[in-house]
């Protein structure tokens, strides 16, 4: 009986697809649920802000520091790099306008937070904490907005 209904939920769910897309792109036979390309873009700006937030020491009632800013600044140009080269294919891989120019818009508010990862000269750390947050809200509110325009 449980298998019944599995393969009947996930025959509705497939029912309730847009047969063909209203679309003004290259990749109308996709499906909206199911774009590896926009995926692994998605995924490595999440890795990218990670792996460039490791190399920042708070060090409570005091200022934020790095370990070392030369290694910070290369991150920050690698991951905005390679974000780059990344992009087009999950531009290529969108079917309509407005979820391109949302996801652009993300990679704008991306490439602001992963630059704002490097603390500035003497930043407190309530400063560089509350700018950070700052900053992930506005990555979060553009990938939703995306989100609402791949729909």
């Amino acid at each position: 009986m449980s298998e019944n209904r599995r393969t009947a939920a996930i025959a509705l769910a497939f029912a309730f697809l847009p047969a063909s897309g209203r679309g003004d792109g290259p990749a109308d036979d996709l499906p909206v649920c199911c774009n590896v390309v926009v995926d692994s873009y998605r995924n490595y700006t999440r890795q990218a802000l990670d792996r460039c937030r490791r190399s920042v020491r708070l060090r409570p009632h005091e200022r934020v520091e790095t370990d070392d800013s030369a290694k910070m600044r290369n991150c920050i140009a690698a991951g905005t790099r390679e974000s780059r080269a990344r992009l087009t294919p999950a531009l290529r891989a969108l079917r309509t306008r407005g979820a391109r120019d949302a996801l652009k818009h993300y990679h704008d508010i991306f490439e602001t937070t992963l630059a704002g990862v490097e603390p500035t000269l003497e930043e407190p750390v309530a400063a560089y904490e509350q700018r950070q947050s700052s900053l992930r809200h506005s990555l979060a509110h553009a990938w939703t907005r995306f989100e609402l325009e791949e729909r």
